[in-house]
């Protein structure tokens, strides 16, 4: 039999789009097992509909050419979820344009001219989101990059690809029914603190028994998704508004007491001391409804890759 040709599809990119940027993101961790970025080539392994799924997305010409590596199955309707995972984790569902105009005289103006046409890329889904919130739950990146991967490694899905550089097999981000099948304890010879893994494995098995309907939050009321996250046990008001920015694209996110964006608001506003929680907000209040983005410029002024 005749193998069927890899799925592909076509993504045009917006003039000034910052492949860059959205590439040193994505890349940001060069030993993870889930994505990997080789010159201006993506490849990201995914949960999509239940199914492990290896996108690649090449960029040239002004276009995120995508092609599926490890194919869906029957036919061109197999690509509608991949597309729009892809389209947000390119953060092309927004248009920075209305915030750099809102932004013009106000003090983030010189950051944010700095970096024109800046986007945020979402996760490829909300849980994705959640569980990297909770690993980056007062810990260092570095320490919450090794907690994803050694998750990864143990119950993320496997593909057939391997990391041409490390050798390592590309594998699919843990989904929320993985987590959910595992107890607390496997976790521990991990590194994991007791209240990471039991957070972990309990919001898991929320969302794959459905009493916690992670994928519906990006369509509804941004206030009902910060009330139905901060009911849950070890989603605080930073992993909320975390989830809220980067898992469901909401624009007026705030992660007070994120250490990254005070350290930049400090040193932004030439301050003796980090902002504390009210202050942040303080400082941040002017940039409304645009905060998300505003947090998100601070983030890279700091010359790093925002988390």
């Amino acid at each position: 039999m005749i193998p069927l040709p890899n799925p592909t599809f076509t993504l045009a990119l917006p003039p000034g789009y910052r492949v860059e940027d959205m590439l040193a993101y994505h890349g940001r961790d060069p030993l993870s097992l889930s994505e990997r970025v080789e010159g201006p080539t993506l490849v990201k392994a995914m949960a999509v509909e239940g199914r492990g799924v290896v996108l690649e997305m090449a960029f040239r010409d002004g276009a995120a050419h995508c092609r599926v590596l490890e194919p869906l199955g029957s036919g061109p309707a197999d690509l509608g979820p991949v597309r729009r995972r892809a389209v947000r984790m390119l953060g092309l569902g927004t248009d920075p344009a209305a915030f750099e105009r809102f932004v013009a005289g106000m003090p983030l103006h010189r950051l944010v001219a700095a970096r024109p046409g800046l986007r945020i890329p979402l996760t490829a889904d909300v849980w994705e989101s959640l569980v990297w919130a909770i690993l980056g739950q007062q810990v260092n990146l570095a320490f919450a990059y090794t907690l994803r991967r050694r998750l990864t490694d143990l119950c993320g899905g496997t593909t057939g690809l391997c990391d041409s550089t490390t050798g390592m097999a590309l594998r699919v981000h843990p989904t929320a029914a993985a987590v959910a099948a595992l107890d607390p304890a496997d976790l521990k010879p991990l590194q994991f603190s007791r209240g990471k893994a039991d957070y972990v494995v309990g919001l898991a098995r929320k969302v794959a028994e459905g009493t916690l309907l992670l994928e519906d939050l990006p369509d509804g009321d941004p206030a009902a998704a910060a009330q139905c996250l901060a009911a849950e046990r070890g989603v605080g008001p930073w992993t909320t508004h975390y989830v809220m920015m980067r898992g469901c694209g909401f624009g007026d996110c705030v992660p007070l007491g994120d250490a990254g964006l005070t350290l930049a608001l400090q040193r932004h506003h030439g301050l003796d001391h980090r902002p504390t929680a009210r202050e942040t907000a303080a400082l941040m209040a002017p940039y409304a409804p645009y905060r998300s983005l505003a947090t998100f410029h601070l983030w890279a002024s700091l010359k790093g890759v925002p988390a």
